[in-house]
């Protein structure tokens, strides 16, 4: 019954969006193909901005009402209103992708899997449904709290009708923002243009495995079920670079959609600021120096339009930024230029740093080396699905999804482009390619940056992370490129050549997904045993928290863990009972040292000075336990160091195989007892 009414508030948010796109194509002529885009940016800019003054509750109510009332003009003008005009290929595509992945998610009911949807992009939407805040007003519900809204608030439109939490949601509302990103890239075409919205449309659903499928994977590739935000970040890059030149006509709509999307892009992560820079620099060239048709800023006309959509395009981005760094200030006490990290820099700091040392003749060790292995990795390191001959030979070794092969890729696209345009569109074709490739180099230089002055020396040599930080410029701007595809197919005549084209290309885009990615492997057909790990540590943490209340603090141990299983049990004991943080959970014994980072964020400094530098004898364990307050233990996994060092702590010598044990005592008569029925140890 729950799993059914989740859905079914899924599904009646889904309604009252539509309504809304509706009530935005009819009364204020919004095209139907970008309306979902356009209300999906307004609903993520209302909810962040709600929420970042603590009126989350408020802003949901409202927007619902909104939709209300957007139904219930619908249903007044309804003889006056031409249903089958919004009927088009990219209206149909957002309704039956939408519908269904809600359908699918809400019957098979997917969880978070990755390592960072507990430490952040899963646990973030569960403390704000939880709690009705912005997580920023809740520091201990989560280790990060310096994240930008935008996703997490994208995420709570869908969560807001229903009791609970679901992780389901989180996906849905992810693939829901894709697909109206993908309508967007066909919104151009009419009806009778199916022969390039069919493979389009396919071919725009394959980009996300396309740009970041690395290595040939045997276990499932969960792209469309995964609330990390590095994909959608791409993505909304290039939303709207699509949304601004697919338009013939650069209406205050489209450059109104333009300027919310490089705004919800800066919020989308925190490397989406520089993104959102880049599409709003190569926005205002086209509209400054290119656009020669009519622009209209309210009832200004001509050049001082122009200025005023390119101040728009880049003081609302700006705002934004500076918005949420003022909210982090006032509500946490941190300082958002302030990236820390190893040199402990601020960020214009770092890239005032970079700019000089990259163009001094005095290098440091560090800095060579990380930009020479960022520019050996553009044409060597494995990146996407695009590859050309095998890795053994020359060709393949230069091109086997690296970056270069997804650069020459676009370029071919962007050339197919050029050659379809009139004389006027190929300017702004190669004016594009020109600028969105210096665009690249200035994102990739900044990425190097990042990793000099703020990785390790460890992280920085090995480019940890690599493939996260560089595809979201990828998918970007193949997106882009497509819609200038599109642009000129859609008026060149004949164009059954490069509507080949684009049809060739779908295919062996399709002939690459399906090489790597198996139905059984992908979001389509995944087995249900893919989810029966995490399926068994829920049952596990359920039958404790029967025995536990929200006054309760447990400590929690998993000897082989590095980390990630503290904080999937975090998540799973959130929000009913705390997990204090435990050194991290693992690898405890009488020689483990503690340090400073062996501390949550929310342990005052002062008490820490009583155990850095001390090792975790049975002594220490337990006035640890004592002055954090710890009332229970959970033991998720012990090895026999563990059972050596602090068996003759347990009452039952940790033989019953135990799971929960209750702190009895205080000081040399603290000890732990086994609570029956809290569930046993494999």
């Amino acid at each position: 019954m729950e799993a059914f009414l989740q859905g079914a508030g899924c599904m009646v948010t889904f309604g009252a969006l539509v309504c809304l796109c509706i009530f935005c194509t009819k009364k204020w002529n919004v095209p139907a193909g970008i309306s979902p885009l356009f209300v999906l940016y307004a609903t993520i800019l209302w909810y962040s901005v709600l929420a970042s003054v603590n009126l989350l509750f408020p802003a949901g109510i409202l927007w619902f009402a909104a939709a209300v009332l957007a139904l219930v003009w619908l249903v007044r003008k309804r003889g006056e209103i031409r249903w089958k005009e919004l009927i088009t290929p990219s209206t149909a595509f957002f309704l039956v992708a939408s519908v269904a992945v809600i359908a699918v998610f809400a019957v098979r009911q997917p969880l978070f899997m990755e390592w960072d949807e507990f430490s952040f992009w899963g646990i973030a939407p569960k403390v704000v449904k939880s709690t009705g805040q912005l997580y920023t007003f809740q520091p201990q519900g989560l280790r990060v709290t310096s994240y930008v809204p935008g996703l997490v608030m994208l995420d709570e439109a869908f969560q807001f009708l229903g009791t609970s939490f679901a992780p389901w949601k989180v996906f849905a509302a992810y693939d829901i923002l894709m697909f109206a990103i993908f309508a967007a890239g066909l919104y151009t075409l009419e009806r009778r243009r199916w022969n390039l919205a069919v493979p389009a449309a396919l071919l725009l659903c394959m980009v996300p495995y396309l740009m970041t499928m690395y290595q040939r994977d045997i276990n499932v590739s969960p792209l469309y079920m995964c609330s990390y935000a590095d994909i959608p970040m791409g993505l909304l890059f290039g939303a709207p670079l699509v949304v601004y030149f697919l338009a013939k006509e650069k209406t205050p709509v489209v450059l109104l959609c333009a300027v919310m999307g490089v705004t919800v892009e800066c919020i989308s992560k925190d490397m989406g600021f520089a993104l959102c820079l880049i599409a709003a620099a190569l926005i205002c060239f086209d509209l400054l120096f290119l656009e020669k048709g009519e622009v209209r800023f309210a009832r200004l006309r001509g050049t001082g339009a122009k200025w005023c959509w390119i101040v728009s395009m880049v003081a609302a981005p700006v705002a934004a930024f500076f918005g949420w760094a003022a909210h982090m200030s006032a509500v946490t006490g941190a300082n958002r230029f302030d990236i820390g990290g190893e040199q402990n820099m601020g960020m214009v700091q770092m890239v005032v740093t970079g700019i000089v040392e990259l163009f001094s003749p005095n290098k440091s060790e560090k800095f060579v080396q990380v930009m020479g292995n960022m520019a050996q990795a553009f044409y060597s390191t494995k990146l996407t699905m695009f590859s050309v001959g095998s890795q053994d030979g020359t060709v393949g070794r230069y091109l086997n999804g690296s970056g270069l092969i997804v650069t020459l890729v676009i370029l071919l696209v962007l050339a197919v482009a050029f050659v379809y345009e009139d004389k006027r569109g190929r300017k702004a074709v190669g004016w594009f390619a020109l600028w969105s490739v210096l665009g690249f180099a200035a994102f990739y230089i900044f990425t190097g940056f990042t990793y000099v002055y703020v990785f390790k020396e460890a992280e920085a040599a090995a480019l940890s992370s690599y493939n996260r930080y560089i595809y979201p410029y990828y998918i970007g701007w193949f997106i882009a490129a497509l819609a200038f595809l599109l642009r000129s197919l859609k008026q060149a005549k004949p164009a059954s050549v490069g509507a080949g084209f684009l049809l060739a290309l779908t295919l062996g885009c399709g002939w690459r997904v399906t090489s790597f990615v198996q139905p059984q492997l992908s979001v389509v057909d995944y087995s249900d045993g893919y989810f029966a790990g995490r399926k068994r540590d829920i049952a596990m943490v359920e039958q404790a928290k029967q025995f536990l209340t929200s006054d309760d603090r447990v400590f929690y141990v998993s000897q082989s863990d590095d980390g990630k299983n503290w904080f999937i049990h975090y998540y799973e004991f959130y929000p009913d009972v705390q997990l204090d943080y435990s050194f991290g959970g693992g690898q405890l014994s009488a020689d483990f040292e503690i340090r400073e980072g062996a501390f949550s964020s929310d342990y005052p400094a002062e008490d820490r000075e009583a155990f850095i530098g001390k090792t975790l004898t049975p002594d220490v364990l337990c006035a640890y336990l004592e002055a954090t307050g710890c009332t229970a233990l959970y033991l998720d996994d012990i090895d026999e160091v563990f059972i050596d060092t602090y068996a003759d702590l347990f009452t039952d010598g940790l033989e019953s195989e135990a799971r929960l044990y209750r702190i009895v005592g205080t000081g040399d008569a603290m000890r732990f007892e086994p609570v029956e029925g809290g569930g046993y140890r494999d």
